[in-house]
């Protein structure tokens, strides 16, 4: 198919038609009677002059201009009010620093006004070490306080038992009875076995603590024969102190077991926890020695 110019209204028409339908058209409207064919306007004409195809091209290009320049300027905008943002925009800072510090406070790693969604960096810790100790290391543990015990004395009754607990020290503690017949410990468990007074001692490295134990019951009473080196004896004020001892009758040597020694009367003589009898005034008194059960007697009489 080709087209024809007419050459009397200048417009181009298509070879289909015998004669111009513009004119024909033209010559319509004068009359009165106007064609009612479809085709054949002077929409030709308007797209020759505005250049055809390449006016719709420029049409397409300022659109897509358009569309570019409104993402640009609006896109955040957009995407904030349709809630379909991910990550926030970074922030840039109004006079051009990348990092969106400003000012003095820059330098502690706080961010501006502009920058506040950015994370806050802060200077490392301080070294937390010891200043006093060149070499960084922790202080040295306190040493332990003294050895001590959670009571000083206790009274059981025979077959009962107590605990102690030791506290302090530099180690270990090692628990023992001065008479096992009266008082066993374990540990610091206190069982008493027979009547009688005991001395129960904890001991931790050089340093030791005792408890008294009296226990309550049946005496234990030892089947060792024991007897006094004297069992009455005058004393005056310008004799020597007198040394009393427990002698063994079997072996005829002193005992070196534990002794309790006590005076009736120790306004005219007293006795020492090992047993030395020295005179106070004239009198007479009894000194007992209480040993494995038994009681040992000796009189004294203090003359002037």
């Amino acid at each position: 198919m080709s087209n024809r110019v007419c050459p009397q209204c200048g417009e181009e028409y298509s070879t289909t038609y015998k004669s111009c339908p513009f004119c024909e058209e033209e010559e319509a409207i004068r009359q009165g009677t106007p064609l009612r064919r479809r085709g054949g306007r002077r929409v030709d004409t308007q797209q020759r002059r505005s250049g055809g195809a390449g006016g719709v091209l420029l049409l397409v290009t300022g659109v897509i201009i358009l569309g570019v320049a409104a993402f640009v300027f609006l896109g955040d905008w957009v995407a904030d009010t349709m809630g379909i943002r991910k990550d926030p925009a970074p922030a840039s800072s109004q006079d051009g620093d990348p990092a969106g510090t400003d000012g003095p406070d820059a330098a502690d790693g706080e961010t501006d006004p502009v920058g506040e969604n950015r994370p806050v960096q802060t200077d490392p810790p301080p070294n937390q070490e010891d200043p006093a100790a060149p070499d960084g290391s922790a202080d040295p543990p306190e040493p332990p306080g003294p050895l001590a015990l959670s009571q000083s004395a206790i009274q059981i009754a025979s077959g009962d038992t107590a605990r102690l607990t030791a506290s302090g020290g530099a180690g270990e503690v090692s628990w023992s009875s001065s008479n096992e017949h009266i008082a066993t410990v374990d540990g610091g468990a206190v069982t008493g076995v027979a009547g009688g007074t005991v001395t129960i001692t904890a001991a931790s490295g050089e340093e030791s603590a005792s408890c008294t134990v009296t226990v309550t019951g049946e005496p234990y009473v030892s089947d060792l024969r024991l007897k006094l080196n004297k069992t009455d004896f005058t004393l005056s004020s310008t004799d020597p102190d007198v040394q009393m001892r427990v002698i063994n009758r079997d072996t005829n040597k002193d005992y070196e077991g534990p002794v309790i020694w006590t005076s009736s009367d120790s306004s005219k003589a007293a006795i020492s926890e090992t047993g030395l009898v020295t005179w106070v005034s004239r009198g007479t008194t009894t000194v007992t020695a209480t040993v494995e059960g038994q009681v040992l007697e000796c009189i004294v009489r203090c003359a002037r």
